[in-house]
């Protein structure tokens, strides 16, 4: 626990992409939460008498919902390029000759 807390209060490593990877779970949960809402109202539309609106939400609801997770996936990857280009710039820096010295 004390190395979670270290974590946080120091600027050594960046803790963006654990954060990245939770927001992104959180939202994929509400994504399918929203997907799996739309279904069950288009069979209670369906079995209520309104077989085209029904019929739509069934059709609909999944489509949109892929299409919705592939976007928030590619957000999140957005996101992650930033701190994957700072943890590569790190590495070059740490590989490169110490020129201080000279």
């Amino acid at each position: 626990m004390s190395d979670i807390l270290q974590r946080l209060l120091s600027f050594d490593r960046p803790i963006g992409p654990a954060l990245v990877r939770i927001v992104y779970y959180v939202g994929a949960a509400v994504i399918a939460c929203v997907v799996a809402f739309t279904v069950v109202m288009g069979f209670a539309a369906l079995f209520s008498g309104n077989a085209g609106g029904g019929a739509m939400q069934l059709i609909a609801g999944p489509a949109i919902g892929a299409v919705a997770f592939v976007w928030w996936r590619f957000l999140c990857e957005l996101f992650m390029l930033a701190f994957m280009a700072y943890e590569r710039l790190v590495e070059i820096r740490d590989r490169l000759p110490d020129y201080s010295k000279f």
